[in-house]
């Protein structure tokens, strides 16, 4: 019989931009394991695809479509999964978008690059800045906010935060990125500290580059991912299961005494 420790079965979670790659990986696992979820991005007809497969695995799935840079479309999304669940034991942020770009343009990186977008060769402007920060950051900052305090008053909970290795290895074209992961592994480790007394851990996730369908499917996809690999120890991309079953493992009683912590999953990039 499997350690007991290691089982989430029971459960409930709320796993936002769970519509595809980590988020829908993570639901997937996550029901497997016995959770029942609500699964929310900003795309309600995917989020109707992954609750199909969690409710064909016996589980409860709640579905509710929401952008989490969007503190009233949050706070529904919350409302919806109490009703739906009863509680909300595991809360995972993974929403984020990165667009990639220099802060400001480079000399001579217009000759280097075959992007065709002319904002590629404009400084960084306030909104491409938001929207990177208002969904990386401050979508965790909604969701926490409007699930937490149920955890706290109960002095049970778990939340799990995806950050990157970005968070400490930077990367061209990179910085508004680079600058959200960073801001979650501070948020992880002051907020850890803050609800610890009251039994909730906080943790953060920091996946390498991780092979997901969307990138899969990108015809240029191969190339790139040759070179990724050959800067990789391991010389492999890593698996959205592989993140999901860290992500159960954090969830799990077994972490109970982990918290502030972000574990990188690099194939040994950092070591």
């Amino acid at each position: 019989m499997p350690l007991s420790d290691f089982s989430i079965a029971g459960k409930t979670a709320v796993i936002t931009g769970a519509s595809r790659g980590i988020g829908k990986a993570i639901a997937l696992t996550f029901a497997e394991a016995g959770v029942d979820l609500c699964v929310t991005a900003r795309s309600g007809a995917d989020l109707e695809k992954v609750a199909a497969q969690v409710r064909g695995m016996g589980r409860t799935c709640v579905v509710a479509a929401a952008d989490v840079a969007k503190a009233e479309e949050v706070d529904r999304m919350a409302k919806t999964a109490i009703e739906g669940l009863g509680r909300v034991d595991i809360l995972v942020c993974n929403s984020g978008v990165n667009f990639g770009k220099p802060l400001v343009p480079l000399p001579g990186y217009k000759s280097e690059t075959a992007s065709g977008d002319p904002s590629y060769y404009q400084p960084t402007s306030d909104a491409e800045w938001d929207m990177v920060l208002d969904t990386n950051l401050k979508g965790v900052f909604h969701c926490i906010r409007a699930l937490g305090p149920q955890m706290l008053e109960r002095k049970d909970g778990k939340v799990i935060i995806m950050s990157s290795i970005g968070a400490v290895k930077a990367s061209v074209k990179r910085v508004m990125y680079d600058t959200s992961k960073a801001a979650l592994s501070g948020l992880t480790r002051s907020l850890a500290v803050e609800w610890a007394k009251h039994q909730v851990q906080v943790n953060a996730i920091g996946p390498g580059v991780t092979s997901v369908e969307y990138l899969e499917n990108d015809p240029n996809f191969p190339r790139i991912k040759q070179t990724i690999e050959s800067r990789i120890p391991m010389r492999r991309l890593a698996t959205t299961r592989e993140v999901a079953l860290l992500a159960a493992y954090l969830a799990s009683p077994a972490a109970s005494y982990i918290t502030g912590q972000t574990i990188f999953l690099d194939g040994g990039v950092l070591a």
